[in-house]
């Protein structure tokens, strides 16, 4: 009977190379190692393979000089965001991964947010409110604001005139912000 190993990942030495921030990474996979045959000729229970990572832009290569081209990502900056939202961000994961639901009631910029405590929360994209105590107390774009800006730039919601978009540009004209000045 052969025991299979959990996938390990182990992130050792670094390096720099055009600007890349290196990191030389070797994880242990389950399976055998991908041939250029069709049929598998050994009975193994997982491989290990390394490396490079770039810790800046998230670029890998199997090699350290195969990153030919110098890094363009901004060091401190992260990896993906959508409009300014950084997935690291507490209330943009929040907002991505919790339970909610989002309705689209009269033809306006209110939607009406269901959260996974129970509560329903209307927000207004127009004037960048939402009703939950997170924006009452902090004014920050809570995650209930998020959700709603996410689900109109993907189209999954009409938009406030109550179609849906057709393209990117569209949803991001649509779902921009308005800054009232005060």
């Amino acid at each position: 009977m052969t025991t299979t190993r959990p996938p390990t990942r182990q992130s050792v030495s670094t390096s720099t190379h055009r600007g890349h921030d290196l990191v030389r990474v070797t994880e242990w996979l389950p399976g055998s190692k991908p041939t250029d045959y069709d049929i598998e000729l050994s009975d193994g229970d997982g491989y290990r393979t390394r490396f490079w990572r770039c810790r800046n832009c998230g670029h890998e290569r199997n090699r350290r000089d195969e990153f030919r081209e110098s890094c363009r990502a901004t060091p401190g900056r992260p990896l993906v965001s959508d409009g300014g939202y950084a997935v690291e961000d507490s209330r943009t994961w929040k907002a991505l991964t919790e339970s909610m639901t989002v309705r689209f009631g009269t033809v306006g910029p209110r939607y009406e947010v269901d959260s996974a405590s129970g509560n329903t929360y209307e927000v207004d994209i127009a004037a960048s409110t939402c009703t939950c105590p997170d924006h009452q107390k902090r004014g920050a774009e809570c995650k209930h604001l998020r959700r709603v800006l996410f689900e109109l730039r993907t189209r999954i919601l009409p938009q406030p005139d109550g179609r849906f978009a057709r393209c990117e540009r569209e949803s991001r004209r649509e779902t921009k912000p308005v800054r009232q000045s005060r």
